[in-house]
């Protein structure tokens, strides 16, 4: 079954949710798993492709924006059938449809009032499709 987890930062800000969702990526991929970031769109995906190559001074990701099937972390608006379906690090706006599909699914959380109300139909979503997903506050 598919483990859900819900990050709340102690924050509002966006960029420390991209900068999390990179330290997640980075702890999936060194632990041998494949990624799939998914966003709202083509230039999230370009900012996310951005911070992956700096977000820390002395790592390294490889990731892509370009659906190339061998590469450890993907970062797109939606993942194709059957490629990265072990880790989906969640940055849209509603819940993970094919969770069925992922055998996690992150969910990152700010504090400001749009996050949280979006975090909140997730986990019931979630909560409707059987999980009982976990929060992690940070």
């Amino acid at each position: 079954m598919t483990q859900i987890s819900f990050y709340a930062l102690s924050t509002d800000s966006e960029e420390s949710r991209r900068q999390f969702a990179c330290r997640l990526a980075e702890k999936a991929f060194s632990m041998g798993h494949q990624v799939f970031i998914q966003v709202q769109s083509i230039a999230e995906a370009k900012e996310i492709d951005d911070l992956l190559w700096s977000f820390r001074p002395n790592s390294f990701v490889p990731h892509s924006s370009d659906h190339e099937p061998k590469v450890a972390v993907q970062i797109g608006v939606e993942a194709e059938a059957n490629q990265h379906d072990e880790v989906l690090i969640n940055l849209t706006n509603s819940p993970c449809t094919q969770h069925r599909n992922f055998q996690r699914i992150n969910e990152i959380l700010t504090t400001d009032e749009a996050s949280l109300k979006q975090g909140r139909n997730c986990y019931r979503f979630y909560q409707t499709a059987g999980y009982k997903p976990e929060t992690h506050k940070i």
